[in-house]
């Protein structure tokens, strides 16, 4: 199981807190893409200025993982 690392962030632009994403993130990520998801994706969990958690999504080895930024939706948090 992933831990809890310091990886990049696309939409942060710097390097900052990222957490392995839970069951509940995993089902909808697997729904969004159509195919079943692996235990290596993160989500960013810095705080914005806005008071409001980032949640762009990313896997371990590849910052943009995705050809435009995925973010979970702020209900599942």
């Amino acid at each position: 199981m992933p831990t809890s690392r310091r990886l990049t962030c696309q939409t942060c632009r710097s390097e900052e807190p990222h957490e392995p994403l839970t069951a509940k993130e995993r089902d909808w990520l697997q729904r969004q893409l159509g195919n079943p998801v692996a235990d290596n994706y993160y989500k960013c969990v810095n705080e914005r200025p806005d008071g409001t958690v980032c949640l762009n999504l990313r896997t371990h080895g590849h910052e943009k993982h995705f050809r435009l930024t995925k973010r979970l939706p702020d209900e599942l948090e």
